[in-house]
C-alpha cells in the first residue's frame, strides 16, 4: 500500500477546498517558483474542468494569485489575504481564464499556467493537476511521494487495522504513533499534530470573532 500518514490526512491551508484552493495555491507557487524574479513578468492562468465550474465559488482563482505572490497554503496568515489580494490585483499582472468547454487530459482539476515577459514572449508554460487531498503534480510526471518508504505495521482498512493493534498489543493511538516515528522523530510528530490542533482552535476563534 501507499505510506499515508496523519499528516497526509490532516493539512493546514485555507479552504473552502483541498482540490480545489490548496491544491491550485501549492501548483501556482511552484510554478511561479520556476521562473525568474524579473518584475516585469505578466502571468496568464487557464482553469480546465472542474477548476473552471466551480473556481470561483471555491476561491482556485484568489488561490491561484496567492501562490503565485509567493504564498504557502500552511504559512499564510488568513486575517492579511484581504489586503494581499487588493495588492495583487491591483498590479494587474494576472490574467485568469475560465475554460468551461474542455478537460485537460490527465485530470479533471487541470491548469495551464503561462509566463510572459515585457515583450510579451513566453518565457514559460507548464500544465499542472490538484490530485486531491492538496497533492499536485506537473504535466505527466508522477505524483511526488509524500513518505519516503513503508508504514512499519501496515494495514489497509478499519479492520485490519483494529487486527494488527491486536496482533501487536498496542491501541490504536500507539499503533499510529509506531508507523509515524519510522518517518520522523516522535518529538517532531506532536509538534506537527499540536500545529494541526492549534490551526483548528486559530479557526473556529475566527469564525466566532467574524
Amino acid at each position: 500500500m501507499a505510506a499515508v500518514s496523519v499528516f497526509d490526512i490532516f493539512k493546514i491551508g485555507i479552504g473552502p477546498s483541498s482540490s480545489h484552493t490548496v491544491g491550485p495555491m501549492k501548483a501556482a507557487k511552484a510554478f511561479r517558483d520556476g521562473v525568474s524574479d524579473d518584475a516585469s513578468l505578466r502571468f496568464r492562468v487557464t482553469l480546465f474542468g472542474s477548476l473552471a465550474w466551480t473556481g470561483r465559488g471555491h476561491g482556485t482563482d484568489k488561490a491561484i494569485l496567492l501562490g503565485l505572490d509567493g504564498h504557502e497554503p500552511e504559512t499564510i496568515d488568513p486575517d492579511a489575504i484581504d489586503d494581499i489580494l487588493a495588492r495583487i490585483e491591483a498590479r494587474g499582472r494576472v490574467e485568469i481564464d475560465f475554460n468551461l468547454e474542455r478537460e485537460l487530459e490527465r485530470h479533471t482539476n487541470g491548469m495551464r499556467f503561462t509566463a510572459h515577459d515585457a515583450q510579451g514572449r513566453v518565457v514559460a508554460d507548464e500544465d499542472w493537476y490538484s490530485l486531491g487531498g492538496g497533492f499536485i503534480a506537473r504535466g505527466d510526471e508522477p505524483e511526488p511521494a509524500a513518505r519516503a518508504g513503508e508504514p512499519r505495521i501496515d494495514f489497509a482498512d478499519s479492520a485490519s487495522l483494529l487486527q494488527a493493534a491486536a496482533d501487536h498489543g498496542m491501541t490504536i493511538a500507539e499503533l499510529v504513533m509506531h508507523n509515524e516515528s519510522a518517518w520522523q522523530p516522535e518529538s517532531d510528530v506532536y509538534a506537527g499534530i499540536d500545529a494541526i490542533w492549534a490551526a483548528m482552535r486559530a479557526c473556529i476563534d475566527r469564525g466566532l470573532r467574524t
